[in-house]
């Protein structure tokens, strides 16, 4: 019985000490910046326009086939949703940004905010992704 109390004791102190299941903006601000840059390398290997559509509910990427848009949704460029409680804004009003199959981009930034806390995002037109931490949210 003793046993049995000490191992319920020790499995309730690390359910207390697991991270919560929520992803941290810094985080959350990485994955997009790297889901960018595949989206470039996606580009340069297929010799296509790829395009992210970014909203304030999710981003999601495109690839250019003949004259139109086609969804890539397959696994990195699924559709994905920002983590609850994160607020996404462009520069500008940009939504959109489009790699070239030349590694260059249309350039955009965004803000991702949550929390009084935000990190900013951008891509230059060289194609280059950055995150930095922002200003004041």
């Amino acid at each position: 019985m003793v046993v049995l109390m000490i191992m319920g004791l020790l499995a309730t102190a690390v359910i207390l000490t697991l991270p919560e299941g929520k992803m941290s903006l810094s985080q959350e601000s990485a994955r997009f910046a790297a889901r960018l840059l595949r989206a470039r390398e996606e580009s340069l290997l297929v010799n296509r326009q790829v395009r992210v559509n970014v909203t304030s509910a999710d981003y999601r990427f495109d690839i250019r086939d003949g004259r139109a848009w086609r969804a890539l949704d397959t696994a990195p460029f699924v559709t994905t949703a920002w983590v609850e409680e994160t607020r996404v804004s462009g520069r500008d009003g940009a939504t959109v940004v489009v790699f070239e199959p030349t590694g260059q981009a249309s350039g955009a930034e965004f803000t991702l905010g949550r929390g009084g806390s935000g990190y900013v995002v951008s891509v230059d037109v060289a194609g280059n992704v950055a995150v930095h931490a922002a200003q004041a949210l």
